[in-house]
Parts: structure tokens; sequence; C-alpha cells
């Protein structure tokens, strides 16, 4: 970890202060990403304003303030911030002070960070988050804030706003009314996520440095807004634009320009910038089925022509200096699976891209995906219990994510997931059978954490608690530790606490025995990179196929040789309705931890090259033996010696680490 000091901290590069005239230029108005947000990737709301403001005949420029301060304190202590926890408003506390003048960190830190330590990242980035290294980065925000917002008011915008999305509130307000201070005649204005709906008035209260509140989706507001157009009071109300394709296309020229100041120009740079595109607004599954859990404000679903998307990113892609693409769309539209994907791979070849999904993909559209370009899917998993899927409402069920990890791994998808725990009403054998499953999973990508149930403003449970048997409904304590004297949490808040029966939450040691089981499982995946622990079926030779366990299980021999019936026993999944023809196989298949059963089905756990675990599902499948396909080809089978198989086995036995060479990724929100 770096050493951060608080009177001088060491900076990553060593690098003398930017100076912000150097990297961005005039302008009729300035918009803000703080603190902390990611830095790979460029922020796709700002640019469209941008982009709305140009075509309306006014210049904006987009200033990346978190690049400033990760050049100054590192990016090892920068990112453990921004990939922590939002539980924890990490990043409210460390600009408490500074945007309020509360006690450094809030008013009971002492109490509430007294056991904290967060290990974040990995190598070089690998930093220790506890009260000490808080302390010093909020003392040191205090100078930084106070060097920006001089710089800031020697350019003189006329108008200078910030978008505020999880823990950047507090950011925001330190630059602002410093600047404000300095330039009483500057207009000020703040948007973004945290300005939702009710959360604009509670923004407003916090600082009478902020002129104006946009809230809202703002393309038509904003320039509007720049035209001379004023609200009565200080919220600026937005409208959802309902023509996506009618948007203009984004300009990301600014994020270049102070990515190649800040952090160098090198290919190994450049290499890791994400391309930040949107397809669609809102969720298709929530405007029916809103996840009791899901917090996204606007369910409202709009989606971009194929035609719209394939334009736009081939012009977006002919500037940028990679060919790694993040979409920001809460779901891909269900649609673009006849429509967009198949055209992809074809007409933009080459690509990378991480798209959020439902859970309920077939091998055969997870296959569509990948041919398309898309590596890394954050599919909404949440739990591997069909009871607690039901209580979110996921349309889901346990078998089917079982499934999609199965799926993912034999192609090579990199997945973003984790298990929520703690929901109302929750029975003990919704978590009991995590500790007989899991360890079978070991060769499947494990989840990035085990995180309790949190409660946001606009998910159901915030929205109707009492529905859920939810009462003393409130805002989280961390919010009346940092907010200024006289705010109204109830207004700010975006995360909640409820009083609401829980087995997890009754049963500490059961949780804690979950969280050791993953802990272990993510331990095993990274020290064992690239040759991750595997449960697989290769193609041994006619009507034989070599079975491959390296998951550690006690007494599971490592390899061993299986027919045709025995293989697909392990690679096909079917209703147990008892009329199996290949019961006797799927009875050994359970018995020896290859597969399970879930949710009155036979779950195979084993993964295989996907043309082979397609030929089996179309050959071995229910609708096959419906058609009375099944293949009977004798029931040989039996150990093997690894010193005895073939060069060919073993050269097609190892299986490689995910991507990009790590067994994890980090994707925070």
């Amino acid at each position: 970890m770096h050493d951060l000091t608080i009177d001088s901290p060491v900076m990553e590069r060593h690098a003398p202060p930017l100076v912000l005239a150097d990297v961005i230029s005039k302008a009729d108005a300035l918009l803000i990403v703080p603190p902390f947000a990611r830095l790979d990737l460029p922020h796709l709301g700002l640019h469209l304003l941008q982009a709305c403001a140009r075509r309306a005949g006014f210049e904006v420029a987009v200033l990346y303030a978190g690049m400033n301060l990760a050049r100054e304190i590192g990016d090892a202590a920068y990112y453990a911030i921004a990939e922590s926890a939002t539980r924890h408003l990490l990043g409210e506390r460390i600009f408490a002070r500074a945007a309020y003048g509360v006690n450094l960190l809030g008013r009971s830190a002492e109490v509430a960070l007294a056991d904290l330590r967060l290990e974040r990242g990995h190598g070089p980035r690998r930093c220790t988050v506890d009260r000490d290294l808080l302390r010093r980065l909020a003392l040191h925000v205090e100078g930084w804030a106070d060097r920006m917002a001089a710089e800031l008011a020697e350019i003189g915008y006329p108008i200078v706003g910030c978008s505020t999305m999880f823990e950047q509130t507090a950011a925001s307000i330190a630059l602002l009314s410093r600047l404000k201070r300095l330039r009483p005649s500057t207009v000020t204005l703040l948007g973004g996520a945290n300005c939702f709906g009710a959360m604009a008035g509670g923004i407003a209260s916090l600082s009478e440095s902020i002129d104006y509140v946009f809230s809202g989706e703002s393309e038509t507001a904003f320039p509007a807004f720049l035209a001379g157009a004023r609200p009565s009071g200080r919220i600026v109300e937005g409208a959802p634009c309902m023509n996506l394709d009618g948007l203009p296309t984004p300009d990301y020229g600014d994020f270049y320009r102070q990515q190649r100041a800040c952090r160098g120009d090198g290919a190994a740079e450049r290499d890791k910038l994400l391309l930040s595109y949107e397809s669609s607004r809102g969720c298709w599954w929530g405007q029916k089925h809103h996840c009791t859990f899901c917090g996204v404000a606007v369910m409202r679903y709009r989606e971009k022509s194929p035609e719209r998307v394939i334009e736009e990113l081939r012009a977006l892609l002919a500037v940028h200096p990679s060919r790694r693409v993040h979409f920001t769309d809460d779901i891909m539209p269900h649609t673009y699976f006849r429509t967009l994907i198949p055209r992809l791979g074809d007409e933009l070849p080459g690509l990378t891209i991480f798209y959020e999904q439902k859970a309920n993909l077939t091998l055969e559209r997870l296959s569509a995906l990948r041919r398309a370009g898309v590596s890394i899917i954050q599919p909404g998993i949440e739990a591997l219990s069909s009871s607690l899927l039901t209580r979110m409402d996921k349309g889901l069920l346990a078998r089917q994510n079982v499934a999609l990890l199965r799926y993912a791994r034999a192609l090579r998808i990199n997945l973003v997931w984790g298990l929520l725990h703690g929901f109302p009403g929750d029975g003990r054998d919704d978590y009991d059978h995590y500790l007989t499953l899991l360890p079978l999973l070991r060769h499947l990508e494990p989840p990035r954490d085990l995180l309790p149930l949190a409660l946001f403003r606009f998910s159901p449970y915030g929205r109707w608690p009492e529905r859920y048997g939810i009462t003393n409904f409130r805002p989280t304590t961390a919010y009346a530790d940092v907010l200024p004297d006289g705010a109204d949490a109830e207004q700010v808040a975006y995360q909640f606490e409820g009083d609401f029966d829980s087995i997890a939450s009754r049963h500490p040691e059961l949780v804690a025995a979950i969280g050791a089981e993953i802990r272990a499982w993510n331990a095993d995946w990274i020290e064992r990179a690239p040759r991750l622990p595997e449960l697989s079926i290769q193609w041994f030779g006619p009507d034989m196929y070599l079975l491959t366990d390296t998951r550690g299980l006690p007494g599971a021999p490592e390899v061993q040789l299986l027919p045709v019936r025995r293989a697909a026993a392990v690679l096909v999944g079917r209703p147990q309705d008892g009329r199996s023809e290949l019961a006797e196989e799927q009875s050994w298949a359970v018995g020896n931890r290859y597969a399970v059963e879930l949710d009155g089905w036979h779950v195979p756990l084993a993964t295989a090259p996907d043309d082979v675990l397609a030929r089996f599902e179309r050959e071995h499948g229910p609708a096959a033996e419906a058609r009375g396909a099944v293949n009977d080809t004798g029931q040989f089978g039996g150990l093997v010696s690894p010193a005895a198989l073939s060069r060919r086995a073993r050269a097609t036995a190892g299986v490689e680490a995910p991507l990009d060479g790590s067994a994890q990724q980090v994707e925070k929100g």
C-alpha cells in the first residue's frame, strides 16, 4: 500500500499537480464528475448533456475531478474507496468535513469506524481501508478541494454543475460551495441519480451554495436552462426521453484528453479504457415485476434501434483507443437477440463487451452473445435458492442460475455476480443447502461477495415496507453521521434500514459459514489460476468421454472414462418425473456429486466445450427423450490413471483462467 502521510501524500507517479486550464477549455458551462467515480470509462450522462447542449448552440466542458485526486493519492487508495460497498458511505465520510464542517469522517466516526478494515484490490492496487487511511484522506481532500475551486474560479465558467450518484454528494458540495464563495456570480448546479424525485429537495437543503438541482432525465431541460429558462424554485424537473434514437452521439474528447494528461498515453493505459454506451433505459422485466430489492427508480423501458446502436458504436470506436465496450443498460433489450446480437460480430468484430442480462439465458442465447463479443455479463443471479428468488420476484429458479454458471464457464464468459442474504421471512432451508451446494460449484466462477440485503428508496421494499413485514423503516444511521445540522435524512437518503424477521439475521453463524465458503472459493480461483478447478467432459474416443474433476472434493477421482449415457447425466438437465430413460445414470451422477437435485429437476454440474454441450442437450435433453431419441451405447465406465491418458486427452483437459487472466474483475454499482 502507498504510504499516504497527512501533510505530504506520496503521489503514485510523483507528478506535479495538474493545471486545470491546461486540460479543460473555456465554455458556456462546466460539468464535473466528482470523486469517487471510476477512472477507466467516460461518464455517459454528462457527455450526453454536453452533446445536447452543443446541438442547441452551447459549449460545455466536462471535468473528471476524480482523475486529479487519484493522481495525488494514488490509484490504490482511490480505487479502494471507489470499490467499497455503498453501505459504508466512505465517499461521503471522507468529504463530510470539507462539505459541511462536521467532525472529520462524521460525527461518530470513532465508534462507527472503530473496527473497519477492508482489503481491496490485488497486486499494485492492493490497499487496506481502515480508519487511519480514511482520516488521512479526509484531511487531504480539504486542501485538494480548495485548490480545485481556486483554479475553477480563475477560469471563470458562468455555470458549473456536478453529477452525484452513490457517494458523490459531499464531494460535489465541497467543490461547489468553495467555488461559490470565491466567485459568487457562478451559477451552481447539482444533478444525477441522487437527485431523483423527492431526493432533489433533500439535496437542495444541504447547502445554500447550490443554486439549482436537476431531477430526472435532463437532455431537454439542461439546454433550455443554458438558453435562459429558469424554474420558479430551485428544482429543475426533467422529463423521460422517449426517443433514444433522437439523442446525439456523445463526444468523449474531454475524457481522453484528461486521461492522457493524468494517467499517461501508453498502450497499457489505453487498452484499459472502456467505452460507455447506452442502448436502453429502464427495465423490461421491472415494468412487469419490479424485483423487491431493486432500487432502480425508472422502470419504463425504452430502447434504441439496432441500426442506431451500430451506427453510434462505429463512430465512437473510430476514436476510442480500445475495443472494450461497457453497456450501461440496466438490462439488455430481449429483442436484440433477434436484431442486434446476430449483427454485432460481423459488423463490429473484435469487441470485448460488458452487458447486463436476465439470468434465464439458454446455452443458445449465451453462445450468440459470445459470438457478438459479449465476454462479461452481470446476470442478476442474487441467490441459488428458489425460495429466496421467489421472495425477490426475480422470475427465476435456482436451477436456471446454476445452468447459467455452467454455460458461462463453458463459453469463457466472465460473470459479475453475488449472493444476498437477510430477506424478510426467509427460512433456514434457504441457506442450509448453500453449505452443501457451494463446494460442488468450485469449478464455476465464484460470486464476488455475500452481502446483506440493502433497502433502497425506490425498491418495492422501500415503497411499501409494510407489505413485506418491515417496520420502523428509516434512513441508515450513517446519513445522520455525515449530513449537516438540520438536514432531512428522510429526503436525502437512498439506503434505508428497517425491522423485520429474518433467519439469516438471527443466525449470524450461518451467514459466517457461507461467507467463509465463498472466500475459500475465491481464494482457490486466485491461487490456482491459470489452471482453474474444473469438472469437465471431453471427447475421448468413439462413444467414450473423459471426465476431469479437480474441485478437490474428498474421495473424488480426478479422471475417469464415461460412456455416453453417464456423460449425458453429468451434462444434461431433465425434470425428475421418475420416467427418465437415464434414471439410473442420473442417480449415479447425483451420488457422485456430478449433479444435484433442485426444483424437481436433475441439475448437472459439469461443463464441456460448447459444441459438445449443445449436442448433448439436443440429443439427450427432455425434447430428445420425448422423441425417443436417447442414445444407448452401453454401460462401460471406469477410472483411469492420469499417466495413462493419451497426449490428445491431456492436451484438452486443461482449463484456463478468464479472459482477462485473473479470477476477478471489479464492478461497482
